[in-house]
């Protein structure tokens, strides 16, 4: 009898309560193997450079880096990857941004019917698991009607340029290059490379490397890191 290979789970929670719960009961799961744990956001999006699981459980309370980045970055560098969202945050913004984002599911960690290995097995299936609430909130929000469609010409989009040094910074970036080995592979400052970042930020009104490499890559300014 052929046997199903394990389902890679890979989390991210800075709240080591949750996080060895969770993995505690990955751990326990017959058929689950956690391959990686991470407390921060930073170390969950330097994992997924070059790592891929089958299922991602991104926390968006951390410290450092938002659990929404994580779910951009992981929707761009691994397409395929199943991601839930479980958290403690259950306001409109973070439920519509996570889920439009890329993120397949979303479960709050004070809900009474949270179970993390049913979330794991229903994301992996191919199913949206969410919270009761959250669930109701999205039902809602598709029920409501359209605005009306205008005839009004909308205005032209600004284009995006950036220089080809700014490209090739980004290009680097995107393949997981540190500031410092960008400036050396390109014999400039590492101040430099920052200096042209801020730039790359600004016009693509980002607020990060991991934001300006999604936003870059769905404009297709760069290609996609994942094809990289």
């Amino acid at each position: 009898m052929q046997i199903s290979p394990l389902i890679r789970v890979a989390l991210v929670d800075d709240d080591p309560h949750y996080r060895q719960m969770f993995a505690s009961a990955v751990h326990d799961h017959p058929t689950m193997a956690l391959v990686h744990s991470a407390c921060t956001g930073r170390g969950m999006l330097t994992w997924l450079q070059d790592h891929c699981p089958d299922v991602l459980l991104v926390d968006l309370g951390l410290p450092d880096v938002s659990g929404l980045e994580i779910v951009k970055f992981g929707a761009v560098r691994w397409p395929k990857l199943a991601m839930a969202v479980v958290t403690l945050f259950s306001d409109e913004p973070n439920v519509m941004a996570c889920l439009e984002a890329g993120a397949m599911g979303y479960v709050l960690k004070q809900s009474p019917a949270m179970d993390v290995t049913s979330t794991i097995l229903e994301i992996h299936k191919g199913g949206a698991p969410m919270s009761p609430s959250i669930a109701r909130y999205v039902l809602q929000r598709l029920r409501q009607p359209s605005p009306p469609v205008t005839k009004a010409v909308p205005a032209p989009c600004a284009e995006v340029v950036l220089t080809e040094r700014e490209l090739s910074i980004l290009d680097y970036i995107a393949r997981g290059f540190r500031v410092a080995e960008v400036a050396q592979l390109l014999s400039i400052q590492g101040s430099t490379v920052s200096s042209h970042l801020k730039n790359i930020y600004t016009k693509l009104a980002v607020h990060s490397k991991t934001e300006a490499v999604y936003e870059a890559a769905r404009m297709g300014l760069i290609a996609s890191p994942n094809m990289k």
